[in-house]
């Protein structure tokens, strides 16, 4: 199990990665509250009163792709750009994802049509 968790996770240990997702996560949702403020108020799906699961549901793809995205840097930022993350490097990471994960799904439907 060690080295699965060396593989993966490089030399860095378990709970920093565990903070930097964390702080990543809080600049996702930052970011993903501030663009639900303008987002399509008048689409007939959206609904009138506040809900949070609509939040997450709407938003689940780009939270998932973020985090491979987080996963990716973290993992690689050390080796490649020689700089260990910090707090905020991880949250910004966490609030450029959200819209690097946008980029990519609005690249993949145009790219279905």
């Amino acid at each position: 199990m060690k080295t699965i968790l060396e593989q993966l996770l490089g030399t860095t240990n378990l709970s920093a990665y565990l903070a930097w997702f964390l702080l990543t996560f809080i600049g996702a949702f930052t970011a993903i509250l501030i663009r639900a403020k303008f987002k399509y108020k008048y689409s007939h799906d959206t609904p009138y009163r506040w809900s949070w699961t609509f939040l997450l549901q709407d938003n689940l793809l780009n939270l998932t792709i973020g985090f491979f995205i987080a996963l990716t840097f973290f993992r690689y930022s050390n080796l490649v750009l020689k700089i260990e993350p910090s707090i905020w490097l991880a949250s910004s990471i966490g609030f450029m994802s959200n819209e690097l994960a946008l980029l990519f799904v609005k690249f993949s439907f145009t790219a279905r049509k």
